[in-house]
Formats: C-alpha cells, sequence, structure tokens
C-alpha cells in the first residue's frame, strides 16, 4: 500500500510541470498574436498617411493646372517652390513648382506657325503624422498663349 501511495504522489508532480509548461506556450502564442494584429494596424495607419500625401501632393498639381496660363520662364534647374499650402481635411501641406520647358509647334494646326509652351509641375504633399511624403511630377502645354 505504501507504494501505491507513493506513485500517486509523484504523479501529480508531472501534471502540475505539464500544464505550466503548456500555460507557458499559449501565452507566447497569445503575445506573438497580438504584435501581429499591432502591426497590422500601424502599417495600414502608414498606408493611409502616404495617401493623404499623395492626395496633397495631387491637390497641388490640379491647382496649377486649372489657373492657366503660368506665364513663367523659369527654368526647371534654377525654379523654387511656391509656399507652402496647408490642408486640415488631409492633415498636411503641399508646395508646388512650377518651371519652362520650351517652346513646341503643335502639328496639326490649320494655323501653321501656332506656338505651344511646355511646362512641369512639381507637387510635394506631406502630412504631419509620421512624416509621409510624396512628390508627383507632370508636364503640361499652353496652346497660343498670349504675352510671350
Amino acid at each position: 500500500m505504501a507504494m501505491h501511495a507513493l506513485k500517486i504522489h509523484g504523479q501529480r508532480g508531472a501534471v502540475l510541470i505539464i500544464s505550466l509548461v503548456l500555460l507557458m506556450v499559449l501565452t507566447i502564442l497569445a503575445i506573438s498574436t497580438m504584435r501581429t494584429a499591432s502591426l497590422g494596424l500601424l502599417m495600414a495607419g502608414n498606408t493611409q498617411y502616404r495617401e493623404n500625401a499623395w492626395q496633397l501632393a495631387q491637390t497641388g498639381i490640379d491647382t496649377i493646372l486649372h489657373s492657366g496660363d503660368p506665364a513663367t520662364n523659369i527654368d526647371c534647374n534654377t525654379a523654387t517652390a511656391d509656399a507652402p499650402v496647408a490642408i486640415e481635411a488631409l492633415g498636411g501641406r503641399y508646395t508646388t513648382t512650377v518651371c519652362y520647358r520650351g517652346e513646341s509647334i503643335t502639328p496639326g494646326n490649320s494655323i501653321t506657325r501656332v506656338p505651344t509652351f511646355n511646362y512641369e509641375v512639381r507637387a510635394d504633399g506631406s502630412t504631419e503624422q509620421r512624416g509621409a511624403r510624396a512628390r508627383l511630377v507632370q508636364g503640361f502645354a499652353v496652346t497660343g498663349a498670349s504675352g510671350r
């Protein structure tokens, strides 16, 4: 009878150790899952901030394109950026730079020599959150512009 009682006592300790090991494995698994979820949220936030910066830069380009003939002869190597424009809805600001790329003749016009003035607009958008930035560059042309 004494051997039987000793054998049961030894098994109770083994169950405790196995239970603690399983608890430790489950705890590590839970911590790993929480870190993965947190990283996913961080990446989604960064994507949103980058998209906002892109939208800010696109807004800068659209503003320049809708303003008409920029009437500038500044070369792209010496052009300076305009003052930053803040847009609170997107949580950031944009700056634009317009430069002159030269003159060309538009083919297919009924008038033989209608000049086309070529420009380049560069817009930089940036957000305050995590410093997201985007730069967009687009060329555009104004045909038959006056005042040159």
